[in-house]
């Protein structure tokens, strides 16, 4: 299932290099540790001490009464708690902990991603990577501005500045989008080119088309720099590669994406992780990276469907045995060897992304630290992955997915006392 490091565009170019650090070795493949399966019913051999807690709680009329939830001792890879586990429901952006792990199995944690530029006879053409993190001015990773100083130093004359986007194809919008996600600010067409996270300036509104505005804005460096530039136009690579620059690592990327939920990340390296297995980057071969992922781990896909990276589509389900399962792997002794920028990803209860102002009441603020966990919201849907260290020091792997829900914000908090009993609970004795 894995694939080089590097693929060839479309005019035969190495249009895009992922470059991994010489001492990463291959990521270890095989299936996960077995964890007890999930059915509708059954509680044989399931610890009780669990349900009384939570059931209570998962009750809450916040959640409209349709909730799944699956509670993992990851040490022992038991079940210990389960309602509703293998019904499959709308995981928001629970999502992004698949493409996670999908994205690292693929492409590698210690790899920096590469964006080019070509010269050609009157030309220069920068060629779109897959670099989500491509900035004007980067201390620390891939610069533009970078791009633009190596070019001019090389270049003489007028040029026509390109733009090669070959490594993605197909629909800039997922399945399911809503076409005024980037005037909303809520994901950008998705490119492998593109700059400055897609954003509008001084608004948190997303550009119409990122590997225009990234090239237009490459080519006013260009002029800066006392560069004549006659044309900013698409166009396939062709020439010697005259200028580069890397990004930060894909770990660091992976766990931005997780901390901040950050979608526009997420749709470019689902894309990525699709390319390295399908040579393009699509939402379809992004999915199939995905799906290929989970099954290579042997983690229980049945019912799961995947449309998209970010879980902006209603049309992602899954269950909460497999999103359980999914972190417990990453969180056991035996988790492959890649997985490891999944859990520093999750955002901690109180205090970091997206649980940053959760587990502030009075029921839940004593759990605030003791949870890491991914958060999932869309309208009707909640949802809610991660870890949890019990009040005996057990580490719990847990899922709780509601698609029903008729209050997000107190469905939020619903979810949260759930964790946060969780936290509180020496129920495993």
């Amino acid at each position: 299932m894995r694939r080089s490091k590097a693929w060839i565009s479309a005019a035969g170019l190495a249009a895009v290099a992922l470059v991994a650090a010489p001492a990463l070795a291959a990521a270890p493949m095989g299936p996960a540790p077995a964890v007890l399966p999930a059915t509708e019913s059954a509680t044989s051999g399931i610890p009780q001490g669990i349900a009384p807690v939570l059931d209570p709680l998962l009750q809450d009329p916040t959640l409209g009464g349709s909730v799944g939830a699956v509670v993992i001792d990851v040490v022992s890879g038991q079940i210990v708690y389960q309602r509703e586990a293998a019904t499959p429901r709308s995981l928001a952006s629970n999502d992004k902990l698949l493409t996670a792990l999908a994205v690292l199995n693929l492409v590698g944690p210690e790899t920096r991603i590469e964006t080019t530029v070509v010269g050609g006879a009157g030309s220069v053409t920068i060629v779109g990577a897959g670099d989500p993190t491509l900035a004007t001015v980067s201390a620390d990773g891939s610069s533009l501005t970078e791009l633009a100083d190596q070019t001019a130093a090389v270049t003489q004359g007028a040029v026509a500045v390109h733009y090669d986007t070959s490594l993605f194809a197909g629909s800039q919008i997922a399945p399911g989008w809503d076409g005024d996600y980037p005037a909303l600010g809520v994901a950008a067409p998705v490119s492998s080119l593109t700059v400055d996270r897609s954003r509008v300036p001084d608004s948190d509104s997303r550009v119409d088309d990122p590997a225009y505005v990234a090239a237009q804005r490459f080519a006013d460096l260009l002029s800066e720099r006392g560069v004549t530039v006659t044309e900013v136009t698409p166009s396939s690579a062709s020439g010697e590669v005259i200028a580069n620059t890397r990004s930060v690592p894909v770990a660091t990327m992976i766990e931005t994406m997780l901390t901040e939920s950050d979608n526009d990340s997420a749709e470019i390296l689902a894309h990525l992780a699709g390319a390295q297995l399908t040579g393009v980057g699509t939402f379809e071969s992004g999915a199939q990276a995905t799906m290929e992922t989970l099954q290579s781990l042997g983690l229980p896909t049945s019912g799961t469907v995947i449309v998209d990276g970010s879980g902006l589509s209603y049309a992602n389900v899954t269950s909460p045995n497999l999103l359980a399962s999914a972190v417990s792997l990453a969180a056991g002794q035996a988790a492959p060897s890649w997985t490891w920028p999944v859990l520093l990803g999750l955002p901690v209860a109180g205090l970091t992304g997206t649980l940053a102002d959760r587990f502030v009441g009075a029921d839940t603020a004593a759990a605030a630290g003791f949870v890491r966990a991914k958060t999932g919201t869309l309208i009707e849907v909640s949802t809610l992955s991660g870890t949890v260290v019990d009040r005996d020091g057990r580490l719990l792997a847990f899922a709780f997915m509601s698609d029903a829900t008729t209050d997000i914000p107190d469905s939020r908090v619903a979810l949260d006392r759930a964790a946060a009993a969780l936290a509180a609970c020496g129920c495993l004795n």
